[in-house]
């Protein structure tokens, strides 16, 4: 059952959504985890991948962005590996990985319709005026997706202050994990330690709120997969779709 997170003056500020009822949800899930195990192996990462200002695990993004002196957005450089390009294709063609974005997709619009419109207003604009530009999912909204690979994400105490400052971001859990024990989301601004299921999702503004999460058990694994969006593509838009 979707849990809302609400402040003090009775606005929703995230949402545990967990999972849906259909067992086929969780069994992409799954399938999920297990492709981006069998990608990692092929994968040639350079240093910035594995350590970086959230942790020390392995992390690709992949999608549409905007910054660091860019005339337009563009799609992210996934490296020069062959195998890494076509591992992180493979991926995104994946029917598992497409159904957990179209349900993250489909719960935002479900919980914020508006901010959900005016997300889907500045996408859509921007396509129009970059027609180039392939997304990443067919249905889903965001722009741009991070894969965290195994065996044990664990996130420091951060922002990502370059994403959209009033959106959501959609989390998903993967792994095989005791959630009681470990994997808890930890919201510092709002003094809240979160239970984090495996397979569930969570929305969230990655961008305002200060959080991490805690290492799973010996033994365990934990994945996870985040979609968002950076804050320069809507002010690209809205500044007539240029720099």
């Amino acid at each position: 059952t979707p849990c809302p997170l609400v402040d003090s003056a009775g606005h929703i500020f995230a949402v545990l959504i967990g999972r849906p009822r259909d067992h086929s949800f969780i069994a992409d899930c799954q399938r999920m985890y297990n492709e981006m195990a069998f990608k990692l192996k092929g994968f040639d990462f350079k240093e910035e991948d594995c350590s970086h200002r959230r942790s020390a695990f392995p992390a690709l993004p992949v999608g549409i962005s905007y910054g660091n002196g860019q005339m337009q957005p563009s799609r992210l450089s996934v490296g020069e590996s062959g195998a890494q390009v076509a591992g992180l294709s493979h991926l995104l063609q994946s029917r598992a990985v497409q159904h957990i974005t179209s349900f993250g997709d489909s719960t935002f619009c479900l919980w914020a319709p508006r901010l959900y419109n005016h997300y889907k207003d500045h996408i859509d604009r921007m396509h129009q005026a970059l027609p180039h530009l392939s997304k990443n999912f067919p249905r889903s909204v965001f722009p741009c997706t991070t894969f965290n690979f195994r065996p044990k994400v664990q996130t420091f105490r951060h922002r990502d202050t370059l994403n959209l400052t009033y959106s959501w971001c959609s989390i998903t859990a993967l792994g095989n994990f005791d959630s009681t024990k470990g994997s808890h989301l930890v919201l510092w601004d709002a003094g809240l330690i979160v239970e984090f299921l495996p397979f569930s999702i969570i929305l969230i503004p990655l961008s305002t709120i200060l959080h991490s999460n805690i290492l799973v058990c010996q033994g365990e694994e934990r994945g996870s997969f985040t979609q968002y969006c950076t804050g320069g593509i809507f002010w690209w838009v809205d500044n007539g779709c240029r720099a």
